[in-house]
């Protein structure tokens, strides 16, 4: 098929109230996994090595707590509807609006009477249905035992002590009975959102989500819509959902969910809401939509009559791998990322990673080519919302062409027998560099369900031409830099101790936001204070040490090797620019990874590199040895980027990766000279000739 576009996402997820924090979480190896909230209402907690099996649970996870707000004004819904009533109703509604207004509704098209809503969510015990148990049956049998523990009770007695019980409990009434309908969460999405297409449920256990846009993908083929709001919602990890979780022998005992770890113990639950806004993809290129990826296929199977019928099936799984990538119409070689289910159940991850050998093959050779990771790791299993974690992240991977972190993955186990496949378990941020000519970068996503119900989805990356994405979700860099400026160094102390004072009193500051007022002060006076920080405690810190050294009369520069500069004679309002292109010796391991994730011009310079090299029979990737697997041998280490044939590809490339940059940047040279084959990179620079 020609392929679905995902024109809007939004999420709710644990550290993360929108979708650009979610993004900044990953790339930043943020854990949201933590206890949770004061209020809520488990059991206390039991001794993990306790032998009675029945208190055994662990409480960690990942918890949305004060993130789970909704103003139902807003969304009209009557405020007396949301106390007592199940909260996934109307966090779902929050998150389905935010996803329409990233896909730019309404000012982009969108036909509402051809648009549908599909929601994964699973039919266990929350919050909305343990009240209407609490109001009927827990409030019958209390007074059933009152009355035979007290027989001297009278009827009027036990009606107070009934309407006592009721006082103490969320209401449960004419208001809130419909949010305790399963189906009234997609039914209330197109209400509010004013959706006429159809509206309903899946329940298909952890893999509720995929297999919900599964059933998208074919309405919206079969003409029978024009767009999708497809997504999923697990919001209620309640003690009694964890207890379930423990007799099953799911729980991690060590409080730490670690992906395909060789001390992985078990899974930490979750909690979190996603929503896609999905279009044909000529459609959305019509239409002027922004497109995240495209899906190109999903795959569902059921495991049949396997061991158990909660005992995961490397067949099962195979067979929804083939038949994603043959509804996809894609190899599986030509995967870079596998966002697997990856539960750190031991059993789970070693019969995921046989179905995925079973698929992808042996490697023959090619171990480190595609990375596999398990956002999970960061936020928690989110059991039916599991699989639009993964999507959504995965989308994101491909929008910003990065390889995104697993955590908790110390040492692989060795039952995976990961050697003996072309996957790397991928524990750092890294720029995904792609060579593949005439291929997009392409990725897959896994989630398994209980009762044996599997599903995978196969993505790719937009490519329109050859323009550049640079809508980055990347809020927040490693470092800012701040210039003071004045005429006078009085008029920079002045300025600089005003910064310092704001500094001292403000919380919560963004450094990003203050770099963008501080610099947008700076003019062209003569002096200038610079001050490269990294938070905005870094920033007071040295900001207070340059201050102390300019009110010293006899000191008239600043070269601090932690970021600090000052001039009394500025160097550059005088001299010219001259630019040095170094050769062989200056290469190193992930050198310009960080500027290939913030600016697609560096980062197209590798990918040119490796793409030039994929023409070559058995060519080797140069990225292998640049950017190499966080896990690989030695071999692709330190000493491949050392190989001569590696070497001055490198160099020329990163020469001409930084040349680009600092021509987008507006600086020019006056003067370039190069070293070594650094000089070829100096005579493309003065345009004396022209690399192809």
């Amino acid at each position: 098929m020609d392929g679905i576009a995902i024109v809007g996402m939004s999420c709710l997820f644990p550290g993360a109230p929108d979708l650009k924090t979610f993004w900044q979480n990953i790339v930043n190896k943020r854990s949201a996994i933590g206890d949770p909230p004061e209020d809520w209402g488990g059991e206390p907690w039991f001794d993990p090595d306790s032998r009675d099996n029945d208190r055994i649970y662990c409480k960690r996870g990942g918890y949305l707590g004060d993130l789970s707000r909704f103003d139902p004004l807003k969304y009209g819904v009557m405020p007396m509807a949301v106390d007592g009533a199940e909260p996934e109703h109307f966090l779902a509604l929050r998150v389905a609006h935010e996803a329409l207004v990233d896909a730019g509704v309404p000012e982009l098209p969108l036909n509402r009477e051809r648009t549908e809503v599909i929601i994964g969510r699973g039919t266990f015990i929350n919050r909305g249905y343990t009240n209407l148990h609490q109001h009927g049956l827990i409030i019958d049998q209390t007074l059933r035992l009152l009355k035979e523990l007290h027989p001297e009770y009278t009827d009027d007695d036990l009606r107070a002590v009934k309407l006592r019980l009721k006082e103490s409990l969320p209401p449960f009434n004419p208001q809130t009975a419909p949010g305790l309908v399963s189906n009234v969460v997609s039914g209330r999405i197109a209400n509010r959102l004013d959706l006429k297409g159809a509206n309903y449920c899946v329940d298909a256990a952890c893999a509720s989500a995929l297999i919900a846009i599964e059933i998208g993908i074919q309405d919206l083929l079969a003409g029978r819509c024009d767009a999708v709001l497809a997504g999923a919602v697990q919001l209620t990890t309640h003690h009694l959902l964890l207890m379930i979780f423990a007799q099953l022998g799911a729980l991690s005992r060590t409080s730490r969910l670690r992906p395909f770890d060789k001390d992985a113990d078990g899974t930490l639950v979750g909690e979190g809401v996603g929503m896609v806004v999905l279009k044909r993809l000529e459609d959305a290129r019509r239409e002027g939509n922004r497109i995240y990826a495209v899906i190109k296929g999903v795959g569902s199977a059921s495991d049949g009559r396997a061991k158990s019928v909660i005992a995961p099936s490397p067949e099962g799984e195979e067979l929804a791998l083939r038949r994603a990538y043959e509804a996809a119409g894609v190899s599986p070689d030509t995967i870079g990322l596998i966002e697997a289910h990856g539960t750190a159940m031991p059993l789970g991850d070693v019969t995921e990673f046989q179905a995925l050998r079973r698929v992808f093959g042996t490697g023959d050779g090619r171990v480190g080519k595609c990375a596999v990771g398990s956002v999970k790791s960061m936020i928690g299993h989110l059991i039916p919302a599991a699989g639009i974690a993964g999507l959504i992240k995965t989308a994101l991977a491909l929008y910003h062409k990065v390889l995104p972190p697993t955590l908790n993955c110390d040492e692989p186990n060795p039952q995976l027998e990961i050697e003996k496949s072309p996957f790397y378990l991928n524990t750092e941020t890294r720029p995904w560099i792609h060579g593949e000519a005439g291929a997009p970068r392409r990725a897959g996503v896994s989630a398994f369900g209980f009762g044996g119900i599997n599903a995978h989805a196969v993505l790719e990356e937009f490519v329109d031409g050859n323009v550049l994405n640079t809508d980055s979700y990347h809020g927040e860099w490693d470092t800012e830099l701040f210039v003071i400026t004045g005429k006078t160094r009085e008029d920079v102390i002045k300025r600089g101790e005003q910064i310092h004072a704001f500094l001292s009193g403000a919380a919560d500051i963004r450094l990003r936001d203050l770099a963008y007022t501080v610099n947008s002060m700076m003019d062209d006076d003569s002096r200038r204070l610079s001050i490269v920080a990294s938070s905005a405690e870094d920033l007071l810190r040295k900001l207070g040490h340059a201050l102390k050294e300019l009110k010293r009369p006899e000191r008239s520069r600043i070269r601090d090797r932690s970021g600090i500069y000052y001039f009394d004679e500025p160097l550059g309002g005088k001299g010219k620019l001259g630019f040095l292109f170094p050769g062989e010796g200056s290469q190193y391991v992930n050198m310009l990874s960080d500027l290939c994730m913030h600016f697609p011009e560096v980062r197209d310079c590798f990918d040119i590199l490796d793409r030039t090299f994929s023409r070559e029979p058995g060519g080797h990737r140069p990225s292998r040895f640049i950017f190499p697997p966080p896990t690989s041998d030695g071999t692709s280490g330190d000493e491949g980027i050392w190989r001569m044939d590696v070497a001055v590809d490198a160099v020329i490339t990163a020469d001409r990766a930084l040349f680009r940059l600092l021509n987008l940047l507006e600086i020019k040279p006056d003067a370039v000279l190069g070293h070594s084959s650094g000089e070829f990179m100096s005579l493309e620079a003065a345009g004396a000739i022209v690399l192809d």
